[in-house]
């Protein structure tokens, strides 16, 4: 079983990354930070400079759990997360690209995220659930921590429950 976690922060040593390290330190995890990779807009035209979206999309059907770790930014993911996930849309574009789309199904999928709340914001996980009806990967759970108050707990019972898949 392998677990991929993509990851972005305006703060690499922020909250969220210390959610991951906590998380690592239970589970193998391979971790792919989107805030040092070049992923080009998505366009209409589908014509993109070399970047790294085919290198992590890769990594991506490789994996069996997918773990997206943003901080909530108002009340969505990081700018450089969208801006993946938008690039996604060229799989659904592109005939030859079309068989990478449809191998997301059956994927696992977790959130991972911090924020000012006691709770994950509903509006953030609904964008994460919407996209895994779309591509019919099955969102699994999430891990929520307000700030800097981590569970150490919480991270344990989240691993287990990765680990228990595989």
């Amino acid at each position: 079983m392998k677990s991929l976690v993509i990851f972005s922060s305006a703060n690499p040593k922020g909250n969220t990354a210390k959610l991951i390290e906590h998380l690592a330190t239970n589970i193998n995890l391979e971790i792919i930070n989107l805030d040092q990779c070049k992923i080009s807009p998505y366009r209409y035209d589908n014509q993109y400079e070399a970047d790294d979206f085919y290198r992590i999309f890769e990594k991506i059907l490789e994996s069996d759990n997918l773990i997206f770790a943003s901080p909530t930014y108002w009340y969505s993911v990081t700018a450089p997360m969208k801006a993946f996930f938008d690039r996604m849309t060229e799989l659904t574009d592109k005939a030859e690209l079309k068989p990478k789309a449809r191998a997301l199904a059956y994927k696992r999928a977790f959130i991972l995220t911090t924020s000012g709340r006691n709770q994950i914001c509903p509006i953030f996980e609904t964008f994460f659930v919407e996209i895994c009806k779309y591509f019919k990967m099955e969102y699994r759970s999430s891990l929520h921590a307000k700030q800097d108050e981590i569970n150490l707990q919480e991270i344990s019972q989240f691993a287990s429950s990765l680990k228990s898949l595989g």
